[in-house]
């Protein structure tokens, strides 16, 4: 192992940094796929149902479906020139 040390230590200064960098990435994309692994495991652990129930979630969906629709008032041609006059005045007037 200390051969293998002194090797590294004895290239270039551009090589070493190669090297580290190789590294730093596969270690790194390592890291990222463990990672992953265990976020699955805990996703699929998860009891989807009794996620539903702890969050009331089908009281939530009962509740978006009761909520009024809301709708746009219609405007003219007419009422939005109006309204674009008076902007342009107090755009105008100080």
């Amino acid at each position: 192992m200390n051969d293998f040390f002194e090797k590294i230590q004895q290239k270039s200064k551009a090589e070493r940094k190669t090297i580290f960098w190789i590294l730093v990435i596969f270690f790194g994309i390592a890291f990222f796929g463990f990672w992953l692994l265990a976020v699955k495991r805990q996703i699929n652990s998860l009891n989807k149902g009794k996620i539903k129930q702890d969050f009331n979630l089908s009281q939530l969906e009962e509740q978006l479906k009761n909520l009024p629709k809301l709708e746009l008032p219609k405007i003219d041609q007419q009422e939005l020139k109006q309204i674009e006059d008076l902007l342009k005045q107090e755009t105008v007037t100080p």
